[in-house]
């Protein structure tokens, strides 16, 4: 696991979240989709693309308010010198902010 992708985590809409789990799912990457209203709030308005199978690859969780330092602590704990973080709002922009002041 030194090498390649561990895992896919994303937090965004609806359309981009069902490209990603076919991705995933096609790729054998474990996928961590976190659902976030604009203001923050948990949404429930994207429904996974297909049904659940036991070879899914596809996480759906809505977060705790701590999310940004759950991110943060996964990144120092594996001590990850890159990573990607996909958005399609402003709330990419917040965990990037974030995440580079600690």
């Amino acid at each position: 696991m030194n090498r390649g992708i561990l895992a896919l985590v994303s937090s965004i809409g609806c359309m981009s979240a069902g490209s990603l789990q076919s991705l995933a799912d096609a790729m054998h990457i474990p996928h961590l989709f976190i659902q976030r209203a604009p203001a923050g709030t948990p949404r429930s308005s994207c429904p996974p693309t297909s049904r659940a199978h036991a070879d899914d690859y596809t996480l759906f969780v809505r977060p705790p308010v701590y999310l940004n330092d759950v991110i943060f602590q996964v990144v120092m704990e594996y001590t990850w010198q890159k990573f990607i973080i996909f958005y399609d709002t402003d709330y990419g922009l917040v965990v990037l902010a974030e995440v580079s002041k600690k």
